[in-house]
């Protein structure tokens, strides 16, 4: 003989039960995606993925975007790009040149279907982050991915990080 017990309360029908566990499952999803992701990262480099097809024009003006100082800066050690994603699903995003900061972004994030999802009371444009996607999340290595220009092009904007130490305050 076997004894199943159901537990019920007000306004939660056996219906809603299912729903009531997927939205459980989705949050914990949520905070497991971004619990690899907590900690301070330092941009390495920036690389673009495109069809082997690509126009010359459009190569030159990669060859020649801001992409390309960016990765210069860091190899000599001039620039600094770090990201630190805290347990509490806020960042703090900064910049410095030559020891000098240059800009700073703080706001909240979220990971969903390996997305990264940003949201900054500090800036009328896009936060920095915002829809980018997820390719490889490691202990050390971060890359994420957004696409740049027109979508039909599929032209994507790679950027790797690497695992700093934590900062002791």
């Amino acid at each position: 003989m076997s004894t199943s017990c159901f537990v019920s309360q007000p306004g939660l029908t056996w219906f809603g039960w299912p729903m009531t566990l997927l939205l459980l499952l989705t949050a914990a999803g949520a905070t497991q995606a971004q619990a690899p992701l907590t900690g301070r990262w330092g941009l390495r480099q920036i690389a673009f993925e495109a069809p082997a097809t690509l126009p010359d024009s459009l190569q030159e003006k990669l060859f020649h975007s801001p992409a390309a100082e960016t990765n210069i800066g860091i190899t000599n050690g001039e620039l600094t790009l770090v990201v630190e994603f805290r347990p509490d699903s806020t960042y703090t995003y900064t910049t410095t040149r030559g020891g000098r900061l240059v800009l700073t972004e703080q706001g909240t994030y979220s990971v969903r279907r390996n997305q990264l999802y940003t949201r900054s009371a500090q800036t009328t444009d896009e936060p920095l982050f915002n829809g980018q996607l997820l390719l490889e999340l490691t202990r050390r290595k971060l890359l994420i991915q957004t696409p740049i220009w027109q979508p039909e092009l599929q032209i994507f904007e790679q950027l790797e990080y690497e695992r700093l130490p934590t900062v002791k305050k």
